[in-house]
């Protein structure tokens, strides 16, 4: 166990003035704060190895929480036990002097973590190489971007050889190279057995990296659970608050979906090329998706999409039926279609999709929907998520990443 959090609760007092706050300590008869809840009785565990999302809307205490778990600040009542060393990258440029350059500040820094002269030494050097700060580093850290700060603070932090590593929102200012190098060190870091507490509103690097995430709405713990699951209902809870009354969704034995109700989809399968209903497939055969709907109410410019997800959440295959008209060449998506822009009432359709499979083999999901609209402004009208899944095999292993790639070798 690296972190274990009971009923805590952090609750802050807002003066309309600085001065209400001598009045309120001199004992002026009369509250003068307001009092702001953060935090309210929070409770859970983070083992060793373990990285766990924080997601939440701005103000919903994902800062506030990291900031008492790195010892930053003080909880008002509860228990925080941390059990290893914990190495942080909160507010950008925190912990470093303006006026000092980016070699004291990471000097001073390596003193403060407890290095002895021999091992500051090797360990700058390694901060300024991962960095690859070498030309700005004896440059006073004033004037750096805060692309900078981000690859000064991360190096720190990763050389701290922490138990523990919390990260709050800090790689959203990082260009993409430094962004996939400390997304490539921290999966090190998993390997290794570090526990990671990521903070984002970066539902795709969360999804992708974190085991398990936390919701965090107005100082609650609203769900803890599996990445994907988790971020399933935060996007399901701002789709409603969107949507208002006019949205829709339906989990457990149902499928999940949302959708403003004018159609609902019905029935979603899956044929291989010999038109056998399957949900194992090969490489390099057809795949047809086809799933059925029914019109509630007359709506305009529908739009038919598929997706396709890897079952880590990485996106493989978004399309839709006006994605086929705008394609030209041999790449490009044939229409057949017999609707025109209005459906009426009481119309049951059917959508086909069919591709050829160029996936490599792994466990995919499907999801399946129906819009309204093609100008950009589109409105769901049903969203089936995860509606199957399916495997794609082969005899041996064929490439790395996420598609065959058809090509042609030449070697001389």
């Amino acid at each position: 166990m690296i972190v274990r959090i009971k009923n805590l609760c952090k609750r802050f007092n807002v003066y309309p003035k600085p001065r209400f706050w001598l009045y309120e300590k001199l004992g002026l008869g009369r509250k003068f704060h307001q009092e702001i809840i953060a935090l309210k009785d929070l409770s859970f565990e983070l083992k060793k190895g373990e990285c766990l999302g924080v997601i939440g809307r701005n103000g919903a205490g994902k800062s506030t929480l990291l900031r008492i778990i790195a010892g930053i600040s003080p909880p008002t009542r509860g228990e925080v036990e941390i059990f290893g060393r914990v190495a942080s990258l909160l507010e950008l440029g925190s912990g470093f002097h303006p006026e000092f350059t980016g070699r004291e500040n990471l000097q001073m820094n390596g003193l403060l973590a407890g290095f002895n002269q021999q091992e500051l030494l090797e360990k700058v050097d390694e901060m300024i190489e991962f960095s690859e700060l070498k030309e700005f580093i004896d440059l006073p850290v004033r004037t750096y971007s805060d692309g900078m700060y981000l690859r000064l603070g991360f190096s720190l932090a990763q050389a701290l050889s922490p138990d523990l590593f919390l990260i709050d929102e800090a790689l959203a200012v990082g260009d993409e190279y430094f962004r996939s190098k400390c997304i490539r060190r921290m999966l090190e870091f998993k390997e290794r057995g570090v526990a990671m507490m990521i903070a984002s509103h970066d539902l795709t690097m969360v999804r992708g990296l974190c085991d398990r995430a936390i919701y965090l709405k107005k100082g609650e713990l609203r769900k803890i659970g599996g990445a994907g699951e988790v971020i399933e209902c935060y996007l399901d809870e701002i789709y409603q608050e969107a949507m208002g009354s006019s949205g829709e969704v339906c989990s457990g034995t149902e499928w999940k979906r949302r959708g403003s109700g004018e159609a609902r989809i019905s029935s979603v399968r899956m044929f291989n090329e010999k038109g056998q209903e399957t949900a194992v497939f090969k490489c390099g055969e057809k795949i047809e998706i086809e799933f059925c709907y029914v019109s509630e109410k007359m709506f305009q410019e529908p739009l038919f999409g598929v997706n396709i997800f890897r079952t880590d959440g990485v996106l493989v295959i978004s399309a839709n039926q006006e994605c086929a008209q705008i394609r030209s060449g041999d790449s490009g998506s044939k229409l057949k279609t017999e609707l025109k822009d209005n459906i009426p009432a009481g119309h049951q359709g059917k959508v086909k999709y069919r591709f050829r499979n160029l996936l490599l083999p792994g466990r995919y999901q499907l999801s399946v929907n129906i819009f309204r609209g093609r100008s950009g402004a589109c409105v769901p009208v049903d969203e089936v998520f995860d509606a199957l899944r399916f495997e794609v095999v082969s005899g041996e292993v064929i490439e790395r990443g996420v598609f065959v790639n058809p090509a042609e070798w030449e070697i001389r």
